[in-house]
């Protein structure tokens, strides 16, 4: 007989914990392996933020960012990560001993750009903002 679990019981459980274990092992070693491993010229020095693993544990979204300011400087970067996974995904199963290593997929993330983009839009409205708050407000009805 099979016993039926809620979603939310399963994605608390063991499972879930031993997923954010893995999540976290992998995002430090791919951050070591790409690093220090890795000799490819057209890597730029990359930061690895995030790993997502999907649900079955066969496939992963690896989110990285660098120190460019626009997007375009590491789309060859993201683009050579993709190039050499099956050399990262060796060097993870080894460091990490196993026997099933997901698929990779490199991600660049866009976060940390959005977040310098409304960084200056604020820089440039700031003196703008303590303009109108420095101004007095009008003065109170006496009458009322």
């Amino acid at each position: 007989m099979r016993r039926h679990t809620s979603h939310r019981a399963r994605s608390t459980g063991a499972g879930g914990h031993r997923r954010a274990r893995l999540c976290e092992a992998f995002r430090v070693e791919i951050g070591e392996i790409v690093r220090f491993e890795l000799e490819d010229v057209a890597i730029d020095p990359v930061v690895v933020h995030h790993v997502a693993l999907n649900a079955a544990g066969t496939s992963a979204r690896v989110y990285v960012s660098g120190d460019g300011d626009l997007e375009t400087d590491f789309a060859a970067t993201v683009r050579a990560l993709n190039a050499a996974t099956d050399f990262i995904r060796y060097a993870l199963g080894r460091r990490l001993g196993l026997h099933r290593v997901p698929a990779l997929h490199f991600v660049l993330d866009k976060t940390l750009l959005s977040a310098a983009r409304i960084e200056a839009i604020l820089d440039e409205e700031r003196p703008r903002f303590s303009a109108v708050s420095a101004t007095p407000a009008p003065p109170e009805d006496a009458e009322s």
